[in-house]
């Protein structure tokens, strides 16, 4: 009995030592790019042409032709772009929907707190968890999510954190942003 434990102890011990590390590669998330409001306030009505768009956005998830021109569609969680071009390839008229964020919880103790930048360094995109962040941070002043992201706000004394992560049960980091105050 003790040689059958002690086998299936080392090839448990095995099994864990080879599987692989996570690869956010492999996920659906990490083929889109997040779309970038300051990207969308770049494009001109009449000026930008499709390179621009190309260079602000990457190519897009689709693509339509027709007798009015082409037409690029842009999504990333939520989050769509539609941007139509003449027959020249000029930008004739765009639309961005940002995903809606609900409300869900708010916790204030935290805010008279210092946010430690150095371990804002320590956040990677994808391998970071919402659990992390909260042994870091504490917890975050304000969450809101949508069908396919969760939005955490960290108000602190000395500046605003902002985290996306996947609205699932890993919560992994998507993007982040740290605004000093």
């Amino acid at each position: 009995m003790r040689r059958l434990w002690s086998c299936a102890m080392v090839c448990t011990l095995m099994i864990i030592g080879c599987t692989k590390k996570y690869y956010p590669g492999n996920t659906p998330f990490s083929i889109y790019r997040p779309i970038a409001e300051d990207d969308v306030r770049k494009l001109e009505k009449g000026a930008s042409t499709t390179e621009t768009v190309i260079r602000l956005f990457g190519e897009p998830e689709r693509n339509n032709i027709s007798n009015l021109g082409e037409r690029f569609v842009y999504g990333y969680l939520g989050d769509t772009l539609t941007v139509l071009f003449d027959n020249n390839s000029i930008l004739s008229s765009f639309i961005y929907r940002p995903a809606f964020f609900e409300p869900v919880e708010g916790y204030t103790d935290n805010n008279r707190k210092k946010i430690n930048t150095r371990k804002i360094e320590k956040i990677q995109v994808y391998n970071t968890t919402r659990y992390d962040l909260e042994k870091w941070f504490g917890k975050a002043s304000k969450k809101e999510q949508n069908s396919n992201r969760i939005r955490y706000t960290f108000y602190r004394k000395n500046g605003t954190l902002v985290v996306y992560v996947l609205n699932n049960f890993e919560e992994r980091v998507l993007n982040y942003h740290f605004t000093p105050s």
